[in-house]
């Protein structure tokens, strides 16, 4: 027995010997980086609250830009233009008076309808905004992919203008005309309304075009969510309910960036900056025939002090153009020909002129304010503190927006003579067009210039860059040197994400694009 036992032994020492000595199969370490997982439901925050479904009238650009294509896109990272619903774009004229447009073939509107010329013409005719209607006359279809768009007067500037959803966002017109109220809401962009699940003052849902022609989303849900208040705004996004909101208030800036969750979101440098400025009333105001006066509040202005009064941390100093912060063409300060920069001694013998203009001292002089923006009552009372410094009393009179707009109608402006207010200058020249010529609602400064209108035409028509340049900077010293717009600061706009947020591109105009917005799972 203990034989056996001792032959057993030997057995089992000998095969584990054997299987030691056996090599082992392994299973391959696979080291290629796992490709990231992103939410399919993305929700952002807004603070401004879209006004129609129509793309001519909403006045809201992170809606336009999900739901409709322009015919031309303008890259506000790169400042270029790209083909969009047109494939390529050609004057056939010196004068830029027809702009001829190869439109894109194999596009459908959300409802699955073809988009052709027919789509272009109607949204081009549809469309009553000032900066498109003031040149467009009719377009000469050729067939349903190519289109000769016919303008009333010159205007080498007029593919920009198709870049701004806002102005030549395409609609359906087949939809747009068998429902006045719905049917505008019909894009070719890479999301469409949800308007079954959409409420309207509190969200605005989308859901992904999967028929787009261009780039697809991520995600295949998204939701625009309103929240008024800053602070809920950073609530909401510190408990994850949102992935990025809109407006940092100046109070949460801090508390965003002591989160190592959160990301505070800047978006100066990309795409048209607001500019904030004073106007005088040209019309009825007590400055509009006292040049002295309007200089004298000129350099009683301390640019860097109206900034710091209100906190804008990227802020940039106007240089005294009345012009797009990235605009081409802007005139130096050297170009000018009267120094108007802050000078509070400057300021007192101009007042000083003034009164002799005048015949006596000069009566307290009205500001009109709106006062539902902090931005803006912030920046009235250091106008008014200023104005002070020189000797010059200021009343503040407050309105709402509506009220400012009522106020400030070219046809027939209200009582006041001086206004404070800011508008967002696009990376054209022709831009500025809105704020300087007769029977424009945005000509704040209610101006008659026959001089100033006749360059503006000139420069829009001609494709001599050379002469253009000349003809806008001579504007611009003009507006300048007789103190018509008073150009202080422009603005910085900002936002906040979750750390790991991708593809928002945050825009100085205040309006980020959130269509590619990705969210790490």
């Amino acid at each position: 027995m203990k034989k056996i036992l001792a032959i057993l032994l030997v057995l089992v020492m000998v095969l584990g010997l054997a299987a030691c000595g056996e090599k082992k199969e392994t299973t391959p370490v696979d080291n290629t980086p796992s490709e990231p997982t992103y939410a399919d439901h993305v929700t952002v925050a807004i603070d401004v609250l879209p006004s129609s479904y129509d793309a001519s009238s909403m006045a809201f650009p992170m809606i336009a830009r999900l739901v409709y294509d322009e015919l031309i896109e303008y890259d506000k990272v790169t400042q270029e233009l790209k083909p969009g619903l047109a494939t390529s774009w050609s004057w056939k004229d010196e004068g830029s008076t027809i702009l001829h447009l190869d439109l894109r073939e194999g596009v459908t509107f959300h409802n699955g309808n073809p988009f052709t010329a027919e789509d272009v013409e109607f949204t081009l005719a549809h469309n009553g905004n000032a900066n498109l209607a003031g040149y467009y006359d009719h377009c000469e279809i050729e067939n349903d992919h190519s289109i000769d768009v016919v303008l009333k007067s010159g205007s080498a500037d007029f593919v920009y203008i198709l870049t701004n959803t806002l102005y030549a966002g395409i609609m359906d017109k087949e939809s747009a005309e068998a429902d006045a109220n719905f049917g505008t809401a019909i894009g070719t962009g890479p999301w469409a309304y949800d308007l079954d699940n959409t409420l309207d003052g509190d969200r605005y849902e989308f859901v992904r075009n999967d028929n787009y022609w261009g780039e697809l989303p991520t995600a295949s849900l998204l939701t625009l969510r309103y929240i008024k208040e800053s602070n809920a705004r950073l609530i909401a996004l510190q408990n994850k309910e949102i992935a990025a909101f809109c407006t940092v208030g100046e109070t949460d800036r801090e508390a965003i960036a002591n989160d190592a969750n959160l990301e505070y979101c800047s978006g100066t440098g990309v795409g048209p900056a607001k500019m904030y400025y004073i106007a005088f009333n040209m019309k009825t105001g007590k400055a509009a025939n006292n040049l002295y006066l309007r200089q004298a509040v000129a350099c009683a202005m301390n640019n860097a002090e109206i900034i710091a009064a209100y906190g804008d941390p990227g802020a940039e100093e106007s240089n005294g153009a009345f012009w797009g912060a990235s605009t081409p063409f802007k005139a130096q300060t050297s170009d000018f020909q009267e120094d108007l920069s802050f000078n509070i001694e400057k300021g007192k013998d101009l007042l000083k002129k003034a009164e002799e203009v005048n015949g006596g001292p000069i009566p307290t002089l009205t500001l009109l304010s709106n006062y539902t923006k902090a931005v803006n009552s912030t920046m009235c009372l250091a106008v008014q503190a200023e104005c002070k410094a020189i000797g010059l009393d200021v009343e503040i009179i407050e309105s709402d927006s509506a009220g400012v707009l009522a106020l400030t109608k070219y046809d027939g402006p209200g009582d006041w003579d001086m206004i404070q207010y800011n508008v967002p200058l696009e990376s054209w020249p022709s831009a500025v067009n809105r704020m300087l010529v007769k029977n424009s609602n945005n000509n704040r400064a209610i101006l008659e210039s026959d001089y100033v209108e006749d360059l503006l035409m000139k420069a829009a028509a001609t494709n001599d860059e050379a002469a253009r340049e000349q003809m806008y900077k001579e504007v611009q010293v003009y507006v300048h040197d007789n103190a018509i717009y008073i150009p202080v600061y422009y603005g910085s706009r900002d936002g906040a994400q979750l750390k790991g947020v991708e593809g928002i591109v945050w825009t100085n105009d205040g309006y980020p694009e959130f269509g590619y917005a990705k969210v790490p799972q």
